[in-house]
């Protein structure tokens, strides 16, 4: 997840993520619980909407069955004087996510 060349989130009003199928036998007891992220407000960090909604996603295909969306493709807008979630934070638990559906964590980045 990074803040460059923005992927919006479903409901965004653009277009829809990649998905990917989640592997049978997924439950959502599998998956790791979403926690309260820190926030920032002065420094860069990603919309809180973006990322809720993000989890929602994948929560919700779990429960379907559905395939969802792929974690690595997405990257979230900044935010620097609002209020946004701290990076690192949600990055840690969204790569757990992506282990917990059988996606591969995103790879950092390139410097």
């Amino acid at each position: 997840m990074t803040t460059d060349d923005t992927i919006p989130v479903e409901g965004s009003g653009s277009d829809e993520l990649p998905t990917v199928p989640v592997p049978e036998g997924v439950q959502e007891t599998d998956l790791p619980q979403p926690e309260d992220f820190p926030t920032t407000r002065l420094r860069r960090g990603y919309v809180p909407d973006q990322v809720d909604e993000l989890i929602e996603e994948v929560f919700d295909a779990v429960r379907s069955g559905e395939p969802a969306p792929e974690i690595a493709e997405v990257r979230f807008d900044a935010t620097k004087l609002r209020t946004g979630y701290v990076e690192g934070a949600v990055d840690e638990y969204l790569d757990q996510l992506s282990e917990a559906i059988g996606q591969e964590p995103t790879p950092p980045p390139e410097k």
